[in-house]
């Protein structure tokens, strides 16, 4: 069966050959080194990005995340402050009608649309 694997760790010879022709001091060692450098700066020159371009990029949606935050901590807050009921039977029963407890103790339970009726007018 032959192996279709694509990589290959034994060394390039092309490749290597290629690298020892740019990577070698032609001339002196500082000559080579100050050639090396100054393409470093270069390229780095041409990479550097104004932080206050970064910043801005970060500004829609860190105010998206920020107004998230907010509504989730509002409702959280909303939920969290809810007073907690006296008894199950508070919890369950509005102060008029069937209601929940109706649904729950009838043989025959009210129709559902009732029980939701007489939740919202509880509130």
């Amino acid at each position: 069966m032959k192996d279709l694997q694509p990589f290959d760790h034994r060394p390039d010879p092309e490749l290597g050959a290629a690298l020892r022709a740019a990577l070698e001091p032609k001339d002196d060692q500082k000559a080579f080194v100050a050639r090396i450098m100054a393409q470093y700066e270069r390229a780095l020159d041409r990479a550097t990005i104004p932080t206050l371009d970064v910043l801005a990029s970060w500004f829609r949606p860190g105010i998206a995340a920020a107004a998230a935050a907010l509504i989730a901590g509002f409702l959280l807050g909303r939920t969290v402050l809810t007073p907690a009921p006296a008894s199950i039977d508070a919890a369950m029963g509005p102060l008029e009608g069937p209601g929940l407890a109706a649904l729950v103790t009838a043989q025959d339970p009210p129709d559902a649309s009732v029980v939701f009726a007489s939740l919202v007018e509880q509130r």
